[in-house]
């Protein structure tokens, strides 16, 4: 046994080496302290870039400060969130200005084409010529991708800037994005936390730019990926596979309602807090002509009555495909008494309907099939619902844009007239959109009573935009030709890019998705395209 003393010695020792690593550790903090505050002090890297919580932390402003080239301060869309065409606004708001924020997804960005042919700039345009008394800033916050749960800390940043009016134009993302990014959705709030602290820095900020690093990296080219078609995290992508846990289950779909509401309540009253107002608008889609993409029975259906549906629901098919769509409708009938829950059934009615002039029956049973979509793209209707009960509950101002869209529709049914691909408006529909939010406001006299308005509506003809702007078609092609693709819709896909390459026949986006989709139907090995465009009924 050692003696107490040697003991003492190793002991008084190991405290030694353990002070000296404490210190040494409190150097470097110390170190890296001092560093952040001669950083901060410098300016130095206060430019973020990078965003590495995609818009779901406040540490990333909506808006930063920036300078026209004559000088002119603004604040500008902050170059982290990663938007293709930046807006800005003046940083000392005029005192006869009316300041409108629009906030939303892709639909609200503009996309297919720009900011400047989003409804945003053609209520830009129209209340500029209504009211020439006012000095009128319409701002697209909108950005491409983004559900809810993104949108408050942008209106939370808006509030900042002395808005006059919020119009939320939003509810596409609300499956998609949880979906996507999970991987922040999930995250435990104190890691989450502590990751915020961390990003927050200037330091780094400079290290998300080094090489190694590679994080703050310029956008690269638009390239469309064929290799995530079948990754369950594919935003948007229709699996040709069941994976568990891919599409939403009820539970998932009542709680993305709860959460939609939630954020939406939350958006309104952080604008009310600070004086301004707040314009929900209901959102339109594709109903009439892009099927759900991807249906399954009820739960809980046995397999004599699952024997059954099949077949009246191949009887019904088989009398619609011979023309017979009044006795088709009677088999379906007998289907849907079996299981009402199946989106391809309800696509099959609309589908006869409509063939038998029967306009009503037909865009509810769309309305009903894209409800019932196990893939859903767009937005279940009862988000409209909601839209106008919180409305109702906050003082908001509520427009009917979705309706707007269904009264300038064919019979009633909104498709491809109003839409590119499933959600996103085309010209004539942004247009309309605009259009129904600017009567909307005159009507109730903001921010000038209705006899102050000049009537004068500036908004230049549709085929007026397209014969100066040919792009513009372009644009719509590809967007559409890369949602057919997500949604194993080949036939459409092929019928977009080759519109594409007949105009512009060097395309680079154009002749990568021709190379792309031969390549996937050589896959499939039937040296053609892969599928229709029809749903599967059962």
């Amino acid at each position: 046994m050692r003696p107490p003393s040697v003991r003492r010695d190793r002991g008084a020792r190991g405290w030694q080496k353990l002070g000296l690593v404490g210190l040494g550790l409190a150097f470097g903090i110390a170190a890296v302290v001092l560093l952040e505050i001669l950083l901060r002090l410098t300016g130095v890297g206060g430019d973020r870039r990078y965003d590495p919580f995609a818009g779901f932390s406040r540490t990333v402003p909506m808006f930063e400060r920036a300078t026209r080239d004559d000088g002119t301060p603004v604040f500008r869309t902050a170059a982290a969130r990663r938007v293709r065409y930046p807006q800005e606004f003046l940083a000392a708001k005029p005192a006869n200005a009316f300041r409108v924020f629009v906030v939303g997804e892709s639909s609200a960005a503009g996309v297919p084409y720009d900011a400047a042919h989003a409804f945003s700039a053609f209520l830009q345009l129209r209340l500029q010529a209504e009211l020439p008394s006012l000095f009128v800033e319409v701002v697209n916050a909108a950005v491409s991708g983004y559900g809810s749960r993104r949108m408050l800390p942008v209106v939370e940043d808006i509030a900042r800037h002395e808005p006059d009016l919020l119009i939320l134009y939003a509810g596409h993302n609300e499956f998609a994005e949880p979906r996507y990014y999970a991987h922040l959705v999930g995250m435990d709030p104190r890691l989450f936390r502590a990751w915020e602290v961390l990003a927050s820095t200037r330091l780094y900020a400079l290290a998300a730019r080094l090489p190694l690093i590679g994080v703050d990296v310029e956008p690269k080219p638009p390239r469309f990926d064929f290799e995530t078609l079948n990754n369950p995290l594919q935003m948007f992508a229709v699996l040709t596979e069941h994976l568990e846990g891919a599409y939403p289950t009820e539970r998932e779909r009542a709680w993305a309602g709860q959460h939609y509401r939630f954020n939406v309540e939350t958006m309104t009253d952080v604008m009310l807090d600070v004086g301004a107002r707040v314009m929900l608008v209901t959102i339109g889609q594709n109903f009439a002509d892009w099927p759900p993409g991807g249906a399954a029975h009820r739960e809980g259906l046995v397999a004599e009555s699952a024997a059954k549906w099949d077949q009246d629901v191949a009887e019904g098919d088989r009398l619609a495909a011979s023309g017979d769509c009044a006795a088709a409708l009677d088999a379906y009938r007998r289907a849907l008494a079996l299981d009402d829950a199946h989106a391809g059934l309800h696509w099959q009615i609309a589908t006869c309907a409509r063939r038998l002039g029967r306009w009503e029956q037909a865009r509810d049973a769309y309305r009903r099939a894209s409800d019932l979509d196990r893939m859903p793209h767009g937005a279940p209707t009862s988000f409209n619902e909601l839209l106008g009960e919180i409305a109702a509950q906050r003082g908001a101002l509520f427009v009917d844009a979705a309706a707007a869209l269904e009264q300038a529709s064919p019979n009633g049914l909104v498709g491809d007239d109003q839409f590119v691909d499933l959600v996103h408006p085309n010209l004539r529909a942004n247009q309309r959109i605009a259009a129904t939010i600017a009567d909307a406001l005159r009507a109730a006299g903001i921010p000038l009573p209705a006899a102050e308005w000049t009537g004068v509506d500036p908004v230049p003809p549709v085929d007026q935009l397209y014969a100066r702007e040919p792009s513009l078609r372009t644009q719509e092609r590809l967007v559409r030709a890369s949602a057919c693709i997500l949604a194993q819709r080949d036939d459409c896909a092929n019928d977009a890019i080759d519109a594409v390459l007949a105009d512009d026949p060097g395309n680079a986006l154009g002749l990568q998705l021709r190379e792309g989709m031969a390549k996937r139907a050589a896959r499939k090995g039937d040296g053609g395209t892969a599928g229709g465009d029809a749903p599967a009924a059962r």
